[in-house]
């Protein structure tokens, strides 16, 4: 399936003599597949090698000993993979680099080489904690996200659609096919971004598939913790996990609590499992602000916060719902709005997770009884409020509030509204959030 990091990963392809690639990101969002697919389409005279540290993890950390080496590894590893690695033709893959400390230090000799060696890594934010040689230099990073939601249609085969949203975007006209689009934006949120989802569904329409494909990755990230995390650790980090959908979907402010987690939870027994499923990059943090200019700053260095899902479907299916709950109208209007809002809210948050946008969340004091749910520093210092609506209940008060103590040039109101502009505000329908980026946040 197409995806945007395929235009990075072909710039870097056809460069003269890049830097080693450090493609991070959760498990199951398509890393190993885009890897493979540049090595098909770019390499494939020379072709493409990979390297799978889960399955070969012994005979791999023997070729990786001498790190400094990188002719003679190279050389291990065309015997060892029975291909021939030509240097500056051949695609080397490092899957799952994190169980190799030695294979992870090795990328920072690549960098003097004209190997093309790209490395991808689940877990690196968290198995880098405990690392006894020193993190490689000379190394690029990128991150990979689920697949967005623009992403999505273009699976979908809506290709024509993606285009025109994001035209009308710039052009703050209504959208021709408004409702076709938020029929979409529905099916997203039940399926999430997960890449095996979504080509099962691309393929077969079954929802019933669609739940046992994201109850497989509930597991394999269950069974990660129990892997990766420290053993006193592991039941701490799957209470905090298995807690985040019902704390997003309860009635009351959405802030994380521990004392939701466990009766009687405390911050000292709950924040460092938390950290390590944001390491994991399973759940994103979105911190509170009372700041009204910039530099935006956390309230009270980052005490008070959201957190969401890395994908809205896998928390959909987490609170085990048909989908058809969502899906249909009547069922969804009776679904509480504290959780239609929460689905809402965390696919914003997914959307500009994906576009590399670091949010906070605004409240005037301690309380949050007026609340914008997404404030962003642009890197002219400029603030734009994003609020967000699951319906077409437009009430503005908290951010009209906000937008006029911060004297913000305008704000932007996500809901199932088409597009518009009226009275300084920017009313964009919930299923262009992908179209919130910093070169058009401005």
């Amino acid at each position: 399936m197409r995806r945007k990091i395929d235009t990075l990963l072909a710039r870097w392809a056809e460069s003269n003599n890049p830097r080693p690639l450090l493609l991070r990101g959760a498990r199951r969002v398509g890393k190993t597949y885009t890897m493979t697919n540049l090595g098909r389409q770019k390499f494939d005279k020379a072709g493409y090698v990979i390297c799978d540290f889960q399955t070969n993890l012994e005979q791999l950390e023997r070729v990786f000993n001498d790190t400094s080496n990188v002719d003679r590894i190279m050389s291990d590893l065309s015997l060892l993979l029975r291909h021939d690695i030509r240097a500056g033709q051949t695609l080397v893959i490092l899957d799952e680099i994190q169980l190799s400390e030695k294979a992870l230090n090795c990328l920072r000799f690549f960098a003097e080489s004209s190997y093309r060696v790209i490395a991808t890594g689940s877990q690196l934010g968290v198995t880098l904690r405990n690392r006894e040689l020193p993190y490689p230099s000379g190394v690029d990073h990128v991150t990979m996200h689920p697949m967005d939601f623009e992403e999505y249609l273009w699976a979908m085969g809506e290709e024509r659609m993606a285009e025109e949203i994001r035209s009308t975007y710039l052009e703050k006209r209504e959208f021709l096919l408004h409702e076709e689009a938020l029929a979409l934006y529905r099916l997203y949120i039940v399926m999430g971004g997960m890449p095996a989802v979504v080509a099962d569904f691309v393929e077969n329409r079954n929802y019933q598939v669609v739940r046992s494909l994201q109850a497989e990755i509930d597991r394999v990230y269950t069974a990660d913790v129990a892997l990766y995390a420290p053993a006193d650790a592991v039941v701490r980090i799957l209470a905090v996990w298995n807690s985040l959908p019902r704390q997003l979907a309860r009635e009351s402010t959405a802030k994380f609590k521990y004392s939701e987690v466990s009766k009687g939870g405390r911050e000292r027994t709950y924040r460092t499992p938390l950290a390590w499923l944001e390491a994991a990059d399973l759940v994103k943090l979105n911190y509170q602000t009372n700041e009204t200019a910039a530099p935006l700053v956390a309230r009270d260095d980052g005490s008070f916060y959201k957190v969401y899902l890395l994908d809205t479907g896998l928390m959909f299916s987490k609170l085990n719902l048909d989908a058809d709950t969502f899906l249909v109208e009547n069922l969804r209007n009776s679904l509480s709005p504290r959780f239609r809002g929460a689905l809402a809210e965390n696919y914003v948050m997914q959307a500009l997770a994906a576009n590399e946008l670091e949010p906070f969340y605004w409240t005037p004091g301690t309380s949050a009884q007026s609340e914008v749910e997404f404030v962003i520093q642009n890197r002219r210092g400029v603030i734009i409020p994003i609020e967000v609506k699951s319906g077409d209940n437009v009430r503005s008060i908290s951010l009209r509030h906000y937008q006029q103590k911060t004297g913000a040039p305008y704000a932007i109101r996500l809901s199932t509204k088409n597009f518009g502009y009226e009275n300084g505000i920017f009313s964009v329908p919930l299923y262009a959030a992908f179209c919130l980026d910093e070169q058009s946040l401005v």
